[in-house]
């Protein structure tokens, strides 16, 4: 008997490690894929024309399938391990880009940024802690899906047009936040698809169609507005909005406690507090 627990504790541990070394890898690929789009965004002029430009930039699609890649291996990490281990470890992304990104502008990362990013990853560990890691089995929530999407493409207009009448460093802040909501949309619409709570064709389409919307708002974002803050803006309200589609659509619980409402709060304006540090040093001469 203690052979066999031992095997399973080993066999457990081997998943959760090979979990973590999946997941790091995918937060690398993320990183990469952020400073290429950056680095490609940012070399165009006419931001009405931005995607016709980079669709004829083949580092711009090396940066689409590196992403992809990313994607695919957290799919993968988070086959091999509990989401409490692999999806804190995506506030890597932010710190491993800022060096990335450096080096690839030759640019250097002040101390000050430094901070800032240290900053949006602590605060979205903590964010990221309070979210539920192991939801019971989806009920029916307090909104459907069609009333759900009609809210998140709203958000996502209110602040793409936010965006068009607000200054820097503002405006790329507010695009990558209509972004990350559509990635978290597309994230959403993901379980729904392999839950069954809707049909999986609808599902899937909207999934898709969400992504593709984030992936040209992001190009926006990065286009004027440096990496750090629209990165960070990602990552923070990216998953985010998917707890919150898997509350309010699928009826996924929610722990609530004075304790972790604090952490929460305390991680956002940690996290808020990094991004505009990080907006302002990429709006510098």
């Amino acid at each position: 008997m203690w052979a066999v627990g031992e095997l399973t504790r080993l066999r457990h541990d081997g998943n959760v490690a090979a979990a973590v070394a999946v997941a790091v890898l995918s937060t690398v690929c993320y990183s990469t894929s952020a400073v290429l789009q950056e680095s490609e965004a940012s070399r165009q002029v006419e931001a009405t024309r931005l995607i016709r430009q980079l669709i004829r930039r083949p580092r711009w699609w090396l940066a689409v399938v590196v992403s992809v890649s990313a994607a695919v291996l957290h799919i993968v990490a988070l086959a091999l391990g509990p989401l409490s281990v692999v999806q804190p470890l995506g506030v890597l992304t932010l710190v491993l880009a800022l060096p990335l990104g450096a080096r690839w502008g030759g640019r250097v990362v002040t101390a000050r940024q430094w901070w800032a990013a240290l900053a949006v990853a602590a605060g979205l560990a903590a964010v990221l802690a309070v979210a539920p890691h192991r939801a019971r089995h989806a009920e029916h929530g307090i909104l459907g899906l069609p009333a759900a999407t009609g809210l998140i493409a709203a958000l996502v207009v209110i602040l793409v047009v936010v965006s068009g009448r607000t200054p820097l460093p503002i405006a790329p802040v507010a695009r990558a936040g209509a972004a990350g909501i559509c990635f978290g949309f597309a994230s959403g619409m993901t379980r729904v698809a392999a839950i069954g709570a809707a049909p999986f064709v609808v599902a899937a389409a909207m999934a898709v169609v969400g992504a593709a919307f984030g992936f040209g708002l992001a190009q926006l974002a990065y286009r004027n507005g440096g990496l750090g803050a629209p990165l960070a803006t990602l990552i923070l309200v990216d998953p985010l909005v998917a707890v919150a589609l898997g509350v309010t659509v699928l009826g996924e619980p929610v722990p609530v406690n004075p304790f972790r409402i604090a952490l929460g709060l305390l991680g956002l304006v940690a996290t808020g507090g990094g991004i505009w540090v990080l907006a302002r040093a990429a709006q510098s001469p």
